[in-house]
């Protein structure tokens, strides 16, 4: 791995030949990749804003793809819009450029560059004008730092890691994550958006400022920085946490077995889970809730009117748009909805209805069971992006941790229903005696878990409190967002916030 500073030239192509590159790219496939966010929108041009030479054989190119109208000129692109996203490309042994994939080693020289702190300027826009990969005229950088873990993560330094692979992580994600050397990860957020992605922010602060145990060691990140955008996150260097499994698969497999299971199984027992993750988020909610005084984006304080105003009409849009969204697929579900909708609009209204303002602060944002990892030596939280389609300054406001209490709560729920119905399409139909009562586990782990959080908060002294009024009110809040998610992105998963909503509604006002 060439240093910019050893004199070498560390490019083998210039600006130019990505630029064309990038016009040849298959725009068609482009708007296929899971992490494209235009879902649905044809792609009418690619066009490349920054290139940076990370080895002689790897590009990462900033994009601007032109969506929605038309090719990027003219009344069409005004039409239209404009996101950025990060493509890598290889470098082949003739000089050629093709559109790299995980494994073709592009992101393992991210990583690298992060671990040796370099500073890359970007491409010259004029090759001829003796602009080069030392960058002169460059309008962006991308700037790579490890963070202080980085040696504790790979004490062998980064000519070592410049040697290792690098693998996909197979999970489904809208990012690209890469594993390198079996102990770290490599998130690159593709689609780059000016400000501090929030999963970057609050992973620093948890593992390196509040010691939080329950979320992987950063090692280091990378940045672009351009003239016109400001900055805008483009990677995340972190622990690989090995062996671990995705807890909503986990947990829906374990409880599938135990609903086919002969006999009885002791409730108890199998809402310890609960009991575990109910600590779990009062530890996080503590460390967030306590940040240093040179962190004033993210000091709690009480919500304004507005917000809880802001809270209530957010969730009458959810209810409405997901009636509607609903009726495009199953007409007499959406008719059920609507026919609850007095009940449920009530349920939100109570947003408006608190006594006491709750404090806000930092939060997950979209914690459920698929961002957290189950692992020998415990749980990790991942994923601090937040709803990925929401501007990031959005995304990093100050709101309840009752919201996170929410969307874990109605995980639990899905995932229970979700295990039922796998035990019972692999025993050909409804199983006369279950060894669990399903029914009665999404009860006992609401209490375990509730109880356990309390708790939590009571033993780090955390100023949270648990109003169980304006957690119901998140709650219906967030099964009408997974009406309109199952709608419009997964239809066969109608089952789950239908369910969810009838019992939600069944069982009261919390």
């Amino acid at each position: 791995m060439l240093h910019p500073d050893d004199g070498a030239e560390l490019v083998s192509v210039n600006r130019a030949a990505i630029a064309a590159a990038v016009r040849a790219l298959d725009l068609a496939a482009l708007a296929e990749e899971r992490w494209f966010a235009a879902k649905g929108e044809v792609i009418g041009s690619a066009r490349l804003a920054h290139a940076f030479a990370l080895s002689p054989d790897a590009v990462l190119a900033l994009v601007d793809l032109h969506t929605g109208g038309g090719d990027g000129e003219g009344i069409g692109h005004r039409e239209g819009r404009v996101e950025r996203y990060a493509i890598p490309f290889a470098v082949r042994p003739d000089g050629t450029l093709v559109k790299a994939e995980e494994g073709d080693g592009v992101w393992l020289a991210l990583a690298v560059a992060i671990a040796e702190g370099r500073t890359i300027p970007a491409l010259g826009r004029d090759p001829g004008d003796g602009a080069s990969a030392k960058g002169a005229g460059a309008d962006a950088a991308l700037v790579c730092r490890p963070s202080p873990g980085f040696h504790d993560l790979w004490p062998d330094g980064a000519a070592d890691l410049a040697a290792v692979d690098e693998f996909a992580l197979g999970r489904d994600q809208s990012n690209t994550s890469v594993v390198l050397g079996g102990s770290l990860l490599l998130k690159a957020y593709r689609r780059v958006s000016p400000g501090l992605n929030p999963d970057l922010e609050l992973t620093a602060y948890l593992s390196e400022e509040a010691e939080f145990p329950g979320v992987p060691r950063l090692a280091g990140w990378a940045e672009a920085i351009t003239r016109n955008d400001g900055t805008g996150t483009i990677a995340m260097l972190q622990a690989f946490i090995g062996h671990a499994e995705d807890a909503y698969e986990s947990t829906a497999e374990h409880l599938a077995a135990l609903v086919g299971a002969p006999g009885v199984v002791s409730l108890e027992w199998a809402t310890e889970l609960a009991e575990d993750l109910g600590r779990l988020v009062a530890g996080l909610h503590a460390a967030l809730a306590t940040p240093p005084a040179e962190a004033p984006d993210m000091t709690p304080r009480p919500a304004t009117h507005d917000e809880l105003k802001a809270w209530r009409f957010e969730a009458h849009r959810r209810l409405a748009k997901a009636i509607t969204d609903v009726a495009f697929v199953d007409p007499d579900l959406a008719e059920e909805l609507r026919d609850a909708g007095a009940q449920i609009a009530a349920r939100a209204s109570r947003f408006e209805a608190v006594v006491t303002p709750p404090m806000v602060m930092r939060i997950h944002a979209d914690l459920h069971l698929g961002q957290i990892l189950t692992a020998d030596d415990g749980y990790r939280v991942i994923d601090f992006e937040g709803e990925p389609l929401r501007p990031i300054e959005e995304r990093r406001r100050l709101d309840s941790p009752l919201r996170d209490v929410a969307s874990l709560l109605r995980s639990l729920d899905h995932v229970a229903r979700s295990a039922r119905r796998r035990a019972e399409k692999r025993h050909g139909g409804p199983i006369e005696r279950p060894g669990l009562d399903i029914d009665a586990w999404i009860e006992r782990a609401r209490e375990r878990f509730l109880a356990a959080y309390a708790a939590g908060l009571r033993r780090e002294a955390a100023p949270i409190v648990l109003d169980l009024d304006l957690l119901d009110a998140f709650e219906v809040a967030k099964e009408c967002y997974e009406f309109s998610y199952a709608a419009t992105v997964l239809p066969s998963w109608l089952w789950a916030p239908r369910d969810g909503m009838r019992w939600l509604l069944a069982h009261g006002e919390a």
